[in-house]
């Protein structure tokens, strides 16, 4: 049995000694910003005599916020949805490498790529109002694919009571050929197509690569469980410019494994991709379908 990593607590404490009246004036102060409200008659009201009415007053705009963010939440298609996300390889299972075929020497490893990606497209989803399980939680070696999908329903069946809306599994490809790049998804059932279609789009529209289509075929995450599902190959981490994008990120401690934290590189070629799956996943639950195995 694998021993499963922990995910990196990023919950701060912020807040918990903070008074009523900041914690509402904090709240306050987010609504004007993100909603860029005219602010003249919350100045008008906090500095009027009546210091009792512009408190109430910054009560009740911060309460409409947190109102209408739970409303939004509720509306969204993440909302009751779990998502299973797989970050590929770990471990001793390095994936492709950069420079091409250098394997522990490499100075870029896609398996800290695929789970630097994953991490992000993590709190996209939470933040959306979804639920999200992972199938590798650090830099554990997973000795099978089917153990992946196996612990991802697992987890599902333990938040929902029922299988996983969607299987995402994050990979980037290789080539002895580093000025080579593309992006290309591989699904397997018939069931999978849309997914595979919808997070292929966003994918080319957001990284402007060569378009190398689709593979059907039982690669991988795609062939367990009946599980609506996609491997994406966003760009190819031996291509001398990715590698050195992905360098140039800040370096996040995501997870920790024997105690000890886990760090991968987020930076702005990381942030496109997972912005690219979470609208491609956002584009599949919008879209009514009807699934049907192949």
């Amino acid at each position: 049995m694998v021993e499963k990593g922990k995910i990196k607590e990023t919950n701060s404490e912020e807040g918990s000694s903070l008074s009523w009246f900041q914690l509402a004036t904090k709240e306050f102060t987010k609504f004007i910003t993100n909603q860029k409200v005219e602010i003249y008659w919350a100045l008008k009201y906090l500095n009027m005599k009546n210091i009792k009415f512009g408190l109430l007053f910054v009560v009740f705009l911060a309460s409409s916020f947190v109102i209408i963010k739970n409303i939004s939440a509720q509306e969204s298609p993440f909302a009751g949805k779990v998502i299973a996300l797989d970050a590929g390889h770990g471990g001793t299972e390095l994936g492709a490498t950069y420079p091409p075929n250098s394997g522990n020497a490499g100075i870029v490893k896609e398996k800290d790529v695929n789970l630097a990606v994953v991490y992000t497209l993590k709190t996209k989803i939470e933040e959306a109002g979804g639920k999200v399980v992972l199938t590798r939680v650090c830099d554990e070696t997973i000795s099978g694919r089917k153990e992946r999908v196996d612990w991802a329903v697992t987890q599902c069946k333990a938040l929902t009571g029922r299988k996983c809306d969607a299987l995402i599994s994050v990979h980037h490809n290789g080539n002895v050929d580093a000025t080579h790049d593309g992006t290309m998804v591989i699904y397997n059932e018939n069931q999978d197509k849309p997914l595979a279609i919808a997070l292929h789009n966003s994918l080319i529209k957001a990284l402007q690569l060569p378009d190398e289509g689709y593979d059907n075929g039982g690669y991988g995450m795609t062939v367990y469980n009946h599980l609506v599902s996609a491997l994406t190959e966003a760009f190819y981490i031996t291509n001398e410019q990715e590698a050195q994008t992905y360098l140039n990120g800040t370096m996040k401690a995501v997870c920790s494994q024997g105690g000890l934290d886990y760090s991968v590189l987020i930076g702005d070629r990381v942030n496109k991709e997972a912005e690219a799956l979470f609208q491609g996943l956002y584009t599949y639950l919008s879209t009514p379908t009807k699934p049907g195995r192949k």
